[in-house]
C-alpha cells in the first residue's frame, strides 16, 4: 500500500514547477520600440522597428499606426489610411509579433510621435491595446 506522503511530496514539487512553466509561456500585452528617436531626410525613407506580444490563444485581427495620437497613418484596412500616407506607409511584417512600419518619401509633415495599436480576438471577446511607449520621428 502506498502512503500519502510520497504523493504529497510529489505535489509540492509539481505545483511550483507548473507555475514556473506556465509563467514562462504567458505573454502580456506589450509593444516595444527601438531605443531613441528616429530621424530622416525629406525624400528618404525610414523604418520604425517595433515588436509586440499578447496572451496565448488570442488572434490579432487588425493593426493601426497613429501619429500625434489622432491621425491614422497606417491601418491594416487600407480604406482607413490617412490620404497623405497612401502609397508611402507600408507595414513590413505580420499580424503576429513584428509591427515594423516603413514610411517612404518622407515629408516634414511626417514628423511627430508615432504609436502602435492592435486589435485582437480571444477568450470569446475582442479587445484592443495601444502602446504606452511612443517613437519620435524628426524629418530634416
Amino acid at each position: 500500500r502506498l502512503s500519502a506522503l510520497p504523493w504529497t511530496e510529489m505535489a509540492l514539487v509539481l505545483v511550483p514547477a507548473f507555475c514556473l512553466l506556465s509563467g514562462a509561456y504567458a505573454q502580456k500585452w506589450n509593444v516595444t520600440f527601438a531605443p531613441g528617436p528616429l530621424a530622416g531626410w525629406a525624400g528618404s525613407c525610414v523604418t520604425i522597428p517595433c515588436s509586440f506580444t499578447y496572451p496565448a490563444g488570442w488572434i490579432v485581427r487588425a493593426v493601426t499606426w497613429t501619429r500625434d495620437r489622432d491621425q491614422t497613418d497606417y491601418h491594416s484596412d487600407e480604406d482607413c489610411f490617412h490620404a497623405a500616407f497612401k502609397g508611402r506607409a507600408r507595414y513590413l511584417r505580420n499580424l503576429q509579433h513584428d509591427c515594423s512600419l516603413r514610411v517612404s518619401g518622407l515629408r516634414p509633415s511626417d514628423q511627430g510621435t508615432y504609436r502602435f495599436r492592435f486589435h485582437a480576438a480571444g477568450d470569446g471577446r475582442t479587445d484592443s491595446w495601444t502602446s504606452d511607449l511612443v517613437q519620435h520621428l524628426s524629418v530634416s
